[in-house]
């Protein structure tokens, strides 16, 4: 029987979802032609940006799940992940997925393997908050070279976003704010002393194919169509959240609310208003990657619109957003300086806006890669991900011969 506090709290949430529906529709009825304008950037965005840059990494994730691939990578990486980060040796492949795709596929994922019975949910829970990353399209190509006008500072605010989340969830770690997982949704094979790890990593693999069973048109099917959905659910919200900040930033006036307004709400949204604001270069670094480590309340929503109806909660990660965020925005100030000392001529000395940022209206939002530079990032992405995972192969096993002789 539910709880007083749990029924209540369902209450008050339904409530508060449904006023903001009616909300939403009234402004909607109030501005029509407004409300279809900033419907169409979210569209945009969603279409020119999103949806390239997840697709093809939740069907590889579908297939490399079946195939076992994931299972045997946690074998190998269980004792150095548990050690460094207190998650299961299957955040080897969800991390690296985070950091490459972006965080809805490293959300996917770990729900995937809480429904296997791999995790448990508070393990899923921390594996997405720890993964939970923009992706490099996204800050390179389309913050850094569309809004800045400097890929150089895509780059660099990429490597911030990349040192502050590992930094926060190393600070997790070791601050104690994480318990203890427990033991019983761990991998089966535990390497012993009388198999070698590369027999138990083959033999978790074929274990996880006998358990899928799947052929693979089949599988290719499945994943095409789980993909897709989680794709339309984040383009809804995303669709949904561009009418409610031009809705809302219609009532505040003040330019510097808009863009905190949007930068709470939404990334894409806010960190677009967040270029337009004339602050000198270091600050306008600081202030996106703070942004970026937040991730926008329309970010949260769609995680949880992806481990919610798997079973698994979201308690965790407005503190990592929050530390996120400041990690961020502190690496941010300290590195500007000796980035500009050590590669001089690379980054904006005195504004990094360019005139098309400047002179573009937010309603026409036009500033999206094209589909060349898209294709190019995939496969930038895609080589990044491969090397990812090899080096952390390559690494696991040197420590594990060494700590074997």
């Amino acid at each position: 029987m539910p709880s007083k506090s749990s029924t209540a709290g369902r209450l008050s949430s339904t409530l508060l979802f449904g006023l903001a529906a009616v909300i939403l529709v009234i402004c909607i009825v109030y501005a029509p032609s407004e409300a279809f304008k900033a419907s169409g950037q979210g569209l945009a965005i969603w279409w020119r940006i999103v949806f390239p840059a997840l697709l093809p990494f939740l069907v590889l994730t579908e297939i490399v799940l079946a195939s076992g691939f994931v299972r045997g990578l946690g074998v190998l990486l269980e004792p150095f992940t548990r050690r460094i980060l207190g998650l299961p040796g299957l955040a080897g492949y969800v991390i690296p997925l985070g950091l490459i795709a972006g965080f809805p596929a490293a959300a996917a994922t770990a729900a995937s393997l809480y429904q296997q019975g791999k995790v448990t949910s508070k393990e899923a829970e921390r594996m997405a908050a720890a993964a939970h990353f923009g992706s490099p399209m996204l800050l390179t190509v389309v913050i850094g070279t569309g809004f800045i006008g400097s890929p150089a500072l895509g780059l660099l605010l990429l490597g911030i976003h990349w040192l502050a989340g590992f930094g926060t969830a190393v600070t997790l770690r070791r601050g104690g704010t994480i318990p203890d997982s427990s033991s019983r949704f761990r991998s089966s094979s535990t390497p012993s002393v009388n198999k070698g790890i590369l027999h138990l990593v083959f033999s978790e693999m074929r274990r996880a194919q006998e358990e899928d069973g799947r052929s693979f048109g089949k599988l290719l099917g499945d994943a095409v169509s789980k993909s897709v959905q989680t794709l339309m659910n984040i383009g809804g919200y995303i669709l949904i959240f561009a009418v409610v900040i031009h809705v809302l930033t219609r009532a505040w006036p003040s330019f510097l609310s808009q863009a905190l307004l949007s930068g709470l709400l939404e990334l894409h949204l806010g960190t677009y208003t967040a270029a337009k604001m004339a602050l000198p270069p270091s600050l306008l670094a600081a202030w996106i990657s703070a942004l970026l480590g937040w991730g926008g309340l329309c970010a949260l929503l769609q995680v949880r619109s992806i481990l919610y109806p798997a079973g698994i909660g979201i308690r965790s990660f407005i503190l990592y957003r929050m530390i996120h965020a400041a990690y961020a925005c502190l690496l941010a100030l300290l590195l500007w300086k000796p980035v500009m000392r050590w590669f001089p001529g690379t980054l904006p000395a005195a504004s990094g806006i360019s005139t098309a940022s400047v002179n573009s209206d937010i309603i026409g939002y036009t500033l999206l890669p094209t589909w060349e530079q898209i294709g190019d990032v995939l496969r930038l992405q895609s080589l990044l991900l491969a090397a990812i995972l090899a080096g952390s192969i390559c690494i696991a096993l040197l420590l594990r011969r060494r700590k074997v002789r």
